[in-house]
């Protein structure tokens, strides 16, 4: 058995892995639950406000991986990236001051990684999942100290981010959306494709590896920064960060939405508003009384599939 590259690859193998997840997922529900009324009720149970809330953010963060993944650079430090964006936006005073101070910090934290893999060559999937630790330790820095919020007595919490409206975060998503498609209508945005290819592709072509190495890690950090401060704004209440939960999980489902979503921009979208209902079924099993953990159990699955349906899509099995 042998895998062959595929002549003319088919976008119905991304649908394909889609059913095999949602299968999946509703098999994990039923042998969780052992009861079909409550797993029917699992999944059917939906909060339109908390659902697209929870879609705007693994949005946002699934077009930081689209960015990374598609130029093949392997930014999985996305979570601490989104960490560092919610600390960022905890200390501005307003929702635009907001999205841009999140920004600014991303980047600066996806510097070392950057410098690290132009300079030395460090490979960028290390040292972005170390940095992503070194956000949590970070973040708890920052919760006892600088941005604790000393009127929650008894309660080691930060202040109270500013507030962001759920229509301004779809109008962001939408911008950053935008604005990845029309990119890969550009040079730049294609020179980013090429990477994938390798350096001496890109440098053949007459382009600096190392500059559009720089840019895609750095736009990647950006957009999982801003994804991160849209998380903490959008929250109806406890727009603040504890030492308990300073780490939300939505870089790892941003990553899947990436992958599910055939590294796509609007497969991404897509992928993710699927992520979303995953994490509120995970939450309506929580209400049941089941633990916690069931969220990322189902999306791991669902990145499990993702990366299946990239290797059906790119790949067909030969049995000779």
């Amino acid at each position: 058995m042998r895998l062959v590259q595929r002549q003319s690859p088919s976008p119905l193998h991304y649908a394909t892995a889609f059913l095999g997840s949602l299968a999946t997922v509703i098999l994990i529900v039923f042998a969780l639950t052992g009861d079909l009324a409550v797993t029917a009720r699992a999944l059917a149970t939906v909060d339109a406000g908390y659902l697209f809330r929870v879609f705007v953010v693994i949005g946002v963060v699934s077009l930081s991986g689209v960015v990374s993944y598609r130029a093949g650079l392997w930014n999985i430090g996305q979570e601490g990236q989104a960490i560092v964006g919610a600390l960022a936006a905890i200390s501005a005073d307003n929702a635009a001051g907001a999205v841009m101070s999140a920004a600014l910090a991303a980047a600066g934290w996806t510097l070392i990684p950057v410098a690290l893999r132009v300079a030395l060559g460090v490979n960028e999937a290390v040292t972005t999942f170390l940095m992503s630790l070194a956000a949590v330790s970070a973040a708890r820095y920052f919760v006892e100290g600088p941005l604790k919020d000393p009127a929650k007595k008894g309660f080691i919490a930060t202040v109270e981010a500013p507030y962001m409206e759920p229509v301004l975060a779809a109008v962001l998503l939408a911008g950053v959306l935008a604005g990845v498609v029309l990119l890969y209508r550009t040079r730049v945005g294609l020179t980013m494709r090429l990477l994938s290819s390798g350096e001496e592709v890109v440098r053949y072509a007459g382009k600096q590896p190392k500059l559009y190495i720089a840019a895609t890690l750095g736009l990647s950090g950006i957009l999982a920064g801003i994804g991160g401060a849209v998380e903490i704004m959008t929250r109806d209440a406890g727009r603040y960060m504890t030492l308990q939960q300073v780490s939300t999980g939505f870089g790892l489902y941003g990553i899947s939405a990436a992958w599910l979503g055939g590294l796509h921009p609007l497969g991404a979208t897509a992928a993710s508003l699927y992520i979303a209902w995953l994490y509120q079924v995970a939450v309506n099993l929580k209400v049941a009384g089941l633990p916690a953990l069931v969220a990322n159990a189902l999306v791991g699955t669902a990145m499990a599939w993702g990366l299946a349906g990239y290797v059906m899509y790119k790949y067909k099995v030969v049995w000779r």
